[in-house]
């Protein structure tokens, strides 16, 4: 049996120097990343919340308001609030958002809805042209990047929702 060599301190351990530092340095790299994971969850762009977990988009009709970033199989909200002025309010999305994404509930619920070659078109009726907010729950059906296409009587605009697992 090998006995530790006795070092100039009076301890009598076996260090290995080299491999501690090389630990060191790679538990230091981990903080670091971890730390800037926690910050992007902060900050929103991890889903559920945070300054940037949401976009607003206004268009001349209205504005819509949908997740950045969501999870897979998490309950979540797209907004659309239409200006005053029409009897009628459409809201039309791409046929990629319902392959994406399990419509739980609307409210107010449309008066009809439409398939028409673009999408699903929804018609909402507005008591004496009175502006009108739409709330759609969604649940997430796959992971990855989702582009679609949202109009608010007839003005639309491309979408992008990242769905993270």
């Amino acid at each position: 049996m090998q006995v530790p060599p006795i070092r100039e301190d009076g301890l009598q351990l076996s260090e290995k120097r080299k491999f501690h530092r090389i630990f060191w340095t790679t538990e230091r790299v981990a903080w670091i990343v971890f730390a800037l994971i926690l910050g992007l969850a902060l900050l929103g762009l991890t889903g559920a919340g945070g300054y940037w977990s949401r976009i607003t988009q206004t268009l001349p009709n209205g504005q819509v308001e949908y997740p950045r970033v969501t999870r897979w199989e998490s309950t979540d909200e797209f907004r659309a609030s239409f200006n005053g002025g029409a009897e009628t309010h459409r809201l039309s999305l791409g046929y990629s958002f319902f392959e994406n994404f399990e419509v739980e509930a609307i409210q107010p619920e449309p008066e009809r809805t439409l398939t028409l070659p673009e999408g699903v078109v929804m018609e909402f009726a507005a008591g004496e042209g009175a502006p009108v907010n739409v709330i759609i729950h969604t649940r997430s059906l796959h992971s990855g990047l989702i582009d679609y296409r949202v109009a608010l009587d007839g003005a639309g605009v491309e979408a992008s929702i990242l769905i993270l697992p």
